[in-house]
């Protein structure tokens, strides 16, 4: 059975994946968000539907609004794309 020390040592390998991936700034929100991209796509770079990342289990609690806020700033630091018109609801993480 795991104890609270097994948590702290994920929490500690954590925070050092998120330095070396240079996303130690990014929100808790944010964090969440671009982890569900990741998962949804498996990595494959392809699009996912709003309707999707709202319902996956690491963002389903967000508010619509705090979503919507991590969106753009997912996108102007560059991690994510809006793909297709401005309602589409399509998403997709960039490639570098």
């Amino acid at each position: 059975m795991p104890t609270i020390g097994h948590y702290a040592t994920l929490r500690n390998l954590l925070l050092e994946m998120e330095r070396d991936l240079q996303i130690t700034g990014l929100s808790d929100i944010d964090k969440r968000v671009i982890s569900t991209l990741v998962l949804l796509d498996e990595g494959n770079y392809e699009t996912v539907h709003l309707d999707d990342i709202r319902t996956h289990a690491l963002t389903a609690s967000i508010p619509v609004p705090s979503l919507y806020r991590s969106f753009q700033t997912l996108i102007n630091m560059g991690l994510i794309n809006k793909v297709g018109s401005p309602r589409s609801g399509l998403y997709q993480l960039t490639s570098s």
